[in-house]
């Protein structure tokens, strides 16, 4: 009887279940919580009914046993409306009326059918049933109605409607919903069985419920299309490896068990045979996914092509490749790029079909999905998703004047810099859940394409033979612009950014939340070059989006992590540090994120000392919550706080000497009575002559200078 407690535990999951269901607000969903409330119910009351047998209340326990068949006819009957309900929430005045009567039947039968219940240790639980009028046995009509006709007709309903539906979503959906309540009945039935048995099994029977119940609600929550040729890959992929190496262990086993007689030694053997056979498994399995994935499996590829293209040979070949790739493996049947231009307008720079189509950006719809933050949308959520039951409207406009059935929202923070809309698939199938998956993680690629194409159609960027030195150029300069320059009388700051051949990835930012209050974030973006440049863009548009999420500091320095290991290209890193000056308290708070040059010079100790300690820096681990730790510096009338990236300490001379920490730290002290800009401008001048040629590596300076209290 101890697994008693489960039930109880379950019960009380339904219950906070259903309330998860209603704080969610979805509309429509009054059927569903009804259908989660009854389950809760039923669960408790069949523990009640095993609790108080077990505990010698035969009559209590009659009654909570009735209650529970109630609540289970309750249940047949809600999950037949809710049934016939979907996919477009129609609601039947006679299913309603019959749905009463059916109830008020399987109450009947539940209290004038149902005889005493008992429960002893060598038998456990009996159930005895009385005859209804007509002399039917009360307990055998309660199952044959509400246990397997009314069950059998919803499944059999939900399949012949399926079959008569043209939109591929709503059939997928009625059909895993079918599937759904097949699988929570059959798993009801054996448990059922299994405690006829073993009789303590018998608080396990709603366990049957509750997981048809997540299954149904998992099966209307999906709001694209299930990738079929995918699973049938997986599963070829599964079932052929599975066997080939299941017989050559049953055989390698039985070999050894015939060769070594010393139990131990088999043991090892068959440990270090399990973990050959394991990888070679994986080898074989990589291989033999290239031939076995039914064309859906193109991630890789796509992003591979995406990071392939050559920035440097025009417009037209950025756009020719893109499209081309777009075509091969997402296999949509067109695809038109929009661009914003100076008039608040989206404009069609290219499309395969010769369609022309102009979208406000201040257009309701686009407005939606900036508030939401959503960058990849497909027709088949706006239809299905209770989200965006209020735009739908709105964006099914968006979604005709491109003719397609997916797009791609690239922005800025809320600065939209156009859309890539791609039409039906090839063959008229849908946008399935991986291509989904697919196009939001590469996001970062698109962005690229689209900044890219912004920069040449509305600023004639490519001009020179350089064409990437050039547009690199535009991008650090709008930054650049776009910065909070901190302006308060209590601190002087200044900043320099130098980049190596004007391609960089060094990264700085301020960004103003009150009047006694910045943040600012400093550090460098791995790589060189172009992709160097444009993961600092995106950075910086995502930091201001994630603030007007977050009030909580460490918290946008982990949303900033997520987003790098996610979203940005694999292998990049960002190493920074994130601060927070509040004039008010004269502190500064901050995250070391691998900042390699974190000086303070206190005019108290006439002293620079190093301080940035350890540091974890960004994009590495998924989780980077544990390892940030928030430093608090209290600042004083002439303290001076200098940084740099490790373009700087790690540059070299001709003989191979470093600059290193210390020459920065005798420079600022040196340099500690000028402004801060000076300082900053003769920490540079001094690298220069130093390293006697061109730098090999971006560098940032940024000095504050506290003035006073």
């Amino acid at each position: 009887m101890n697994l008693l407690v489960f039930s109880y535990i379950l019960s009380v999951f339904l219950f906070l279940f259903s309330y998860y269901l209603d704080a969610r607000g979805e509309k429509d969903g009054g059927t569903f919580i009804g259908l989660t409330m009854v389950s809760a119910f039923a669960t408790l009351f069949v523990a009640l009914t095993a609790h108080l047998l077990y505990t010698d209340n035969p009559w209590i326990a009659l009654i909570s046993f009735r209650a529970a068949l109630a609540c289970g006819s309750l249940l047949s009957l809600f999950l037949a409306r809710y049934a016939l309900m979907i996919p477009y929430n129609v609601k039947s005045k006679l299913a309603s009326t019959v749905g009463m009567v059916l109830f008020l039947a399987g109450l009947y039968a539940s209290f004038a059918g149902v005889g005493p219940v008992s429960w002893t240790r060598e038998a456990g639980f009996a159930f005895s049933s009385r005859a209804l009028p007509g002399g039917i046995d009360g307990l055998s009509a309660f199952v044959g109605v509400f246990a397997v006709g009314i069950p059998a007709f919803t499944i059999l309903s939900l399949i012949v409607r399926a079959a008569r539906l043209r939109s591929r979503i709503y059939r997928q959906r009625l059909l895993f919903v079918a599937l759904s309540l097949a699988v929570g009945i059959g798993v009801t039935y054996l448990l059922w069985r299994f405690s006829h048995t073993f009789f303590w099994a018998l608080p396990l029977v709603p366990f049957g419920a509750a997981l048809m119940l997540v299954l149904v609600y998992q099966s209307v929550s999906m709001t694209t299309i299930y990738d079929r040729s995918l699973i049938i890959a997986s599963v070829i992929n599964f079932a052929v490896l599975t066997l080939i190496f299941s017989l050559l262990a049953a055989l390698v086993t039985a070999a050894l068990m015939e060769i070594v007689s010393a139990p131990l030694l088999v043991i090892v053997c068959l440990v270090a045979v399990a973990v050959a056979l394991l990888a070679v498994r994986s080898r074989a399995s990589s291989r033999l996914r290239r031939y076995v994935r039914v064309g859906s499996d193109y991630a890789a590829d796509l992003e591979s092509g995406l990071d392939s293209i050559d920035y440097t040979a025009g417009g037209n070949e950025v756009v020719e490749k893109t499209v081309a790739l777009l075509d091969q493996y997402v296999e949509c049947a067109s695809v038109q790029i929009l661009v914003s231009d100076d008039k608040g307008t989206l404009a069609t720079v290219h499309s395969t079909t010769g369609s022309k189509a102009s979208i406000a950006i201040d257009d309701p719809g686009i407005e939606f999905l900036l508030n939401r933050n959503d960058s990849v949308v497909m027709k088949t959520q706006v239809i299905t998703n209770h989200i965006y039951a209020d735009e739908k409207a709105d964006l099914m406009k968006v979604f005709d004047a491109g003719q397609a059935d997916a797009f791609i929202l690239i922005r800025e923070g809320r600065r939209v810099v156009g859309l890539i809309m791609l039409g039906p698939k090839k063959r008229g199938a849908d946008y399935t859940e991986y291509d989904f998956a697919v196009l939001s993680k590469l996001y970062s690629n698109f962005f690229l394409v689209m900044y890219y194409l912004k920069n040449i159609a509305n600023e004639s960027v490519v001009l020179t033979v350089d064409r990437e030195i050039e547009f690199s150029g535009q991008i650090i300069t709008s930054i650049q612009e776009s910065i909070d320059r901190i302006a308060h009388p209590k601190v002087d700051v200044d900043f320099i950014t130098q980049s190596a051949r004007k391609l960089g990835g060094d990264f700085i930012d301020f960004i103003k939340l009150a009047d006694d209050k910045y943040l600012f974030v400093m550090g460098d973006v791995s790589g060189k070059g172009l992709n160097a440049s444009m993961s600092m863009v995106i950075l910086k548009s995502v930091i201001r989006t994630f603030l007007t999420e977050t009030g909580d500091f460490k918290q946008l320095v982990v949303k900033v992590n997520g987003f790098i290991k996610n979203n940005l290209p694999k292998g990049t890193f960002f190493a920074g540090v994130f601060g927070l000056i509040d004039f008010t308290a004269n502190t500064l708070y901050y995250f070391n994120c691998g900042i390699p040059v974190m000086l303070l010079y206190t005019a108290a100790y006439n002293n620079a000392i190093e301080i940035q300690g350890e540091g974890r820096v960004l994009g590495f681990v998924r989780d980077v919550s544990r390892y940030l730790k928030v430093k608090k510096i209290a600042l004083n009338p002439q303290d001076i706080l200098l940084l740099t990236t490790d373009g700087l300490v790690d540059s070299t001379n001709l003989r191979g000497e470093r600059f290193g920490k210390d020459r920065v730290q005798r420079l600022l002290m040196d340099n500690r009575t000028y402004p801060a800009g000076r300082i900053a401008r003769f920490v540079c001048e001094s690298l220069s002559g130093f390293v006697s040629r061109e730098l090999e590596d971006d560098i940032t300076v940024l000095v504050f200078k506290y003035l006073s209290k």
